[in-house]
């Protein structure tokens, strides 16, 4: 944590100004001030918040263009330029013509040269100085009535020398009617004139305002990292950690990161910002200079405080740093208030006291010499160690910093142990796996400390432990068979949790089994996981030996925790393949666990139970078990089944109708477990659901071949099925009636091979519908018959109501359009119990067609049209305008489509609903045939709709359309 390596070679450059995020309520505020005139605008805040950048941007507002723009900057210099940044903003008042000016104005000419040819001659100097001076300020305020409209922007004014603050405070007693005055200071340091008060005291009659920066919060700095790291989104994760790093101060969080963006080449920047890499990272130049600057301003005792602080490196209270620094009394509290007052440290509640964030930490930490903090490690460690409750990892670091190894491997050992009775499953990891990648360790210390890593791996996911377990395995074959058995059946676990390892993942289990021979119950696990069937294209017959020998095992089986776990993924199971008495068998299990291993299996038992319940369609019981088994499992430590469970919470709002923000917050949850299968193939089902019915199907096709929609084999089958039906559907849609027998070919294969049918209720209608569209009769009659005898008997109100609306096809397809449309009114019926509105108003549509294509458009029909069109405004309300739009091409098809009689609404220079989605589909690169298609409109309705969006947007181009609707704002759309 704290081990120094030497700083390599760098360059580093600075690409001019970012845009300012994250202060648009103080710019509109300012902004509003500054056009009352005469006005006055204090800005203040602590280093590195802004200042100068907002400065900048008010500069450069067009609501200051037509007058002058005045700016200058107070210097930290030892014997600054008399009146320097007033003089300095002056200079360039000649820029255009001046207002009349008096002989007054003629004092300025030997400070203003560049103003010589628009001021009158210099006038005989005063004898008296005061008078001299009083003369001279006169004519800065004449000067800047002659600037007529101007906005004069002061920086940095703590700097300001005494000449330059009696100026200022001359001009705010009697401001220029056309005058606007901005200046900007540094709090949290001490001014040039030891901290008198700012120079701004202004008469009723100046608009004034005082503004406060302060940190960005955390969607303020995820943007700023959009745009600093040329990415088109960043991850939550990622964006909470750099908040969290850098406490919210812009300059910090720019400089972390330029720092990560040159850095790009030789570290492993991902999508999750960790501890490790800010470690790894080089302190800023800028930052560095900025902390060294601070530090020399200090006192000695000071500066030792800072340095103590920065070896212990969590904040602390001032005895304790104290002690480091070996100051007390009056000494350490006269030190403490230095620190304080020249920024260094900061008060960080409960009478504790550090840095702000780990970067100004670690460049203090840079200044302490070698020596030195071998001896302040050492003696943390013995402060640290004689508190009542010693902080183990505390003592971990500062041990291993120090350079005592075997006290490191001691505390280590200890904090991770601690960890893991909490709950605490990442600190737990990342200690173990310190040690083992140390060399020097015994075998047996290895063995315990690998078996350790191996078990605790499980309540989480990192892909690392993996390479630490195949490490080990490979390295020691010496070691005992329950050892190797034991670290191997994890190795298993873990292995089946990654994308494309299942295979491999359950030969190493079935390996670990028979090394378990004298540990059965630890061989329990084993079986227990070859009895999970939901994974892969193996036969349900298969995991059925496996399922026996886990009941077999079950009754002799002594360990509360494990044979809580065995009958939690025994009842899970039950409950995937269709079995109602798995329900009955969850309601009278305890609600509550005796310990943290078993709180894990409960939380695990209620988020795979959720998992369960939504895929056989009792959506209300899953939603209750989603959310009370992500806090449980959040509680208890157990990341993994928390991370499964909010790829059933993603999934439940998609069938549910629960759009609005979803795609975001889905990919938001892929980008946060990028390695761990099952999260990404669910969350990408749920991306490819949301763009299919936005019409963007290529999209839809490369979400869902990401779900392994292609490669059942690699993915869990309920999800491989459902993407199979979504893809049909999507196939279809394009007219590519071979492309999408070919995906329910697939698809009805691996259903059939598996023998799960409950899990084939997305799959099923849709494969009807395409084999019947490709006049395979044979075909579709077998699968929704095989799907029947499949689902019969079984716990799945989703499947109940999938048959009936692969029947209502069959009956379609053959023209049999009464009929079907009495049974699709029953799948609808029966997909809005559940409920599932994307489908029921699916078959509401279907059903509206089947009698609108029984007869001739009647009197009698008026029902079907009203149907079709509430289905084309449930479409609507749902964000399916795709499907909407198909409805009203029927119902024009039909001569039955008639325009609202409400009156059109105009939208002026705002973007119409039709053509903000047609602006949306340009950003994502659709062309206009694309796009009549996906809105079911004529290709010249979309050139016009195109052309108007062109013109709303000022967009130079189709590809600038993008860029403008990032930061398009619609205005409230009347319903």
């Amino acid at each position: 944590m704290w081990l120094a390596t030497p700083r390599p070679t760098s360059v580093s450059v600075r690409a001019g100004s970012t845009a300012l995020v994250g202060r648009d309520v103080e710019v509109s505020a300012i902004v509003k001030i500054l056009l009352r005139r005469p006005a006055a605008v204090l800005i203040e805040g602590e280093p590195g918040m802004g200042r100068s950048r907002l400065l900048e941007e008010l500069a450069g507002r067009r609501e200051f263009a037509a007058g002058r723009v005045l700016t200058g900057a107070c210097q930290p210099m030892r014997e600054p330029f008399p009146f320097g940044p007033v003089l300095e903003a002056l200079r360039s008042a000649g820029d255009r013509p001046l207002g009349p000016l008096s002989p007054v104005a003629g004092v300025l000419r030997p400070l203003l040269p560049e103003l010589a040819e628009s001021l009158p001659p210099q006038p005989e100097p005063l004898t008296d100085p005061c008078a001299e001076r009083h003369r001279q300020f006169r004519a800065v305020r004449e000067l800047l009535i002659a600037c007529g409209p101007a906005l004069v922007l002061i920086d940095d004014l703590q700097w300001a020398d005494e000449g330059t603050r009696d100026l200022m405070r001359f001009l705010a007693a009697a401001m220029p009617a056309e005058l606007a005055v901005v200046a900007a200071y540094r709090t949290g340091s001490p001014s040039r004139n030891g901290g008198a008060g700012i120079p701004f005291r202004t008469p009723p009659n100046v608009q004034t305002a005082r503004v406060t920066l302060g940190p960005l919060d955390v969607e303020a700095v995820g943007k700023l990292a959009e745009e600093l790291l040329d990415l088109p989104r960043v991850s939550a994760p990622f964006t909470a950690k750099l908040h969290e790093s850098t406490a919210g101060i812009p300059f910090v969080v720019e400089e972390t990161l330029r720092a990560l963006r040159d850095a790009a080449g030789r570290l492993p920047i991902g999508d999750v910002l960790s501890d490790r890499l800010l470690e790894s990272l080089e302190v800023p130049i800028s930052l560095r200079e900025a902390i060294t600057e601070r530090l020399e301003g200090l006192p000695e005792p000071a500066v030792r405080l800072a340095r103590a602080a920065a070896v212990l490196a969590v904040p602390s209270e001032p005895s304790v740093i104290g002690e480091l620094a070996c100051l007390t009394g009056d000494a350490l509290r006269s030190a403490l208030l230095s620190t304080l007052d020249g920024g260094v440290l900061g008060e960080l509640g409960g009478d504790r006291y550090g840095f702000r964030h780990p970067l100004a930490r670690k460049a203090v930490y840079d200044t302490v010499s070698g020596p030195e903090r071998t001896l302040l490690h050492s003696r943390a460690i013995q402060v640290l160690a004689e508190q009542p409750v010693p902080p183990l990892t505390l003592l971990a670091n500062h041990s291993r910093a120090a350079g005592r190894t075997e006290q490191w491997r001691h505390y280590a050992e200890a904090a991770a142990d601690e960890a893991i009775a909490h709950g605490d499953t990442s600190r737990a990891i990342d200690l173990l796996q310190s040690v083992l990648a140390e060399a020097g360790l015994g075998e047996d210390d290895i063995a315990r400390l690998a078996t350790k890593l191996s078990q605790v791996a499980l309540r989480g996911f990192r892909p690392d432990v993996i390479e630490t377990l195949e490490r080990i395995l490979e390295d020691l074959t010496e070691l005992r068979p329950s050892v190797r058995g034991t670290i191997r059946l994890s190795l298993g676990m873990l292995l089946v949790r990654t994308i494309g390892r299942l295979g491999r993942g359950r030969v190493e289990v079935e390996q670990a089994i028979t090394e378990l021979v004298d540990e059965p119950e630890l061989a329990a696990r084993g079986i227990n996981l070859l009895a999970q069937p939901i994974d892969g294209l193996t036969p349900l017959s298969w995991h059925e030996v496996w399922m026996e020998r886990a009941r077999e095992v079950f009754d002799r089986i002594e360990d509360p925790e494990l044979r809580l776990a065995l009958l939690g993924d025994r009842i899970s199971t039950q409950a995937h393949i269709g079995d109602g008495s798995a329900w009955t068998e969850f309601t009278e299990l305890p609600d509550q666990g005796s310990g943290v291993a078993e709180r894990v299996q409960l939380a695990r038992l209620w988020c795979n139970l959720a998992d369960a319940q939504s895929w056989a369609g009792h959506l209300s019981r899953a939603e209750k078990l989603v959310t009370e088994g992500i806090r449980r499992a959040t509680d208890a430590g157990a990341l993994y089944a928390a991370g499964l469970a909010q790829g059933t919470r993603v999934r439940l709002d998609w069938v549910r109708g629960n759009w609005s923000g979803l795609a975001e917050a889905t990919e938001q949850l892929r980008d946060s477990y990028p390695d761990l299968g099952p999260i990404v193939m669910e969350s990408s089902l749920v991306l490819g659901g949301l763009a299919a019915v936005r019409g963007e199907f290529a999209a839809a096709q490369r979400h869902l071949t990401a779900a392994s929609v292609h490669a059942p084999e690699h993915g869990p089958i309920p999800v491989v099925l459902s993407a199979a039906g979504v893809l049909i559907r999507v196939l279809l849609a394009t007219d590519d009636v071979d492309g999408a027998c070919a995906a329910a070919d697939n698809a009805v294969s691996a259903a059939r091979r598996k023998g799960v049918w409950v899990w084939a209720a997305g799959l099923v209608p849709a494969a009807a519908e395409a084999y019947t569209r490709a006049g395979r009769w044979s075909e579709a009659d077998a699968v929704v018959e095989e799907f029947a005898r499949g689902v019969d008997g079984k716990d799945s109100p989703v499947s109940r109501v999938a048959l009936l609306a692969g029947r209502a096809i069959l009956l379609d397809a053959r023209g049999k359009h009464p009929a079907a449309a009495t049974v699709f009114d029953e799948a609808a019926a029966g997909y809005e119990a559940l409920p599932m509105p994307y489908q029921a108003i699916g078959a509401r549509e279907r059903a509206a067609l089947c009698r609108l294509n029984a007869g001739r458009l009647t009197a009698d029909d008026r029902p079907a049209i009203e149907e079709l069109a509430a289905a084309a405004e449930a479409y609507e309300r749902l964000g399916a305008t795709r499907d909407a739009g198909r409805c009203r091409h029927q119902l024009r098809e039909h001569g039955a489509w008639a325009p609202s009689q409400r009156g059109r609404r105009g939208y002026g220079q705002e973007l119409s609903p039709r053509e903000l989605e047609v602006a949306r589909m340009l950003s994502d690169g659709r062309t206009n045939r694309e796009i009549a298609d996906g809105l079911f409109l004529s290709p010249r309705t979309v050139e016009q709709h195109v052309a108007k969006v062109l013109r709303k947007l000022g967009a130079r181009s189709r590809t600038d359309v993008a860029r403008r609707m990032s930061t398009y704002a619609p205005a409230a759309i009347d319903r």
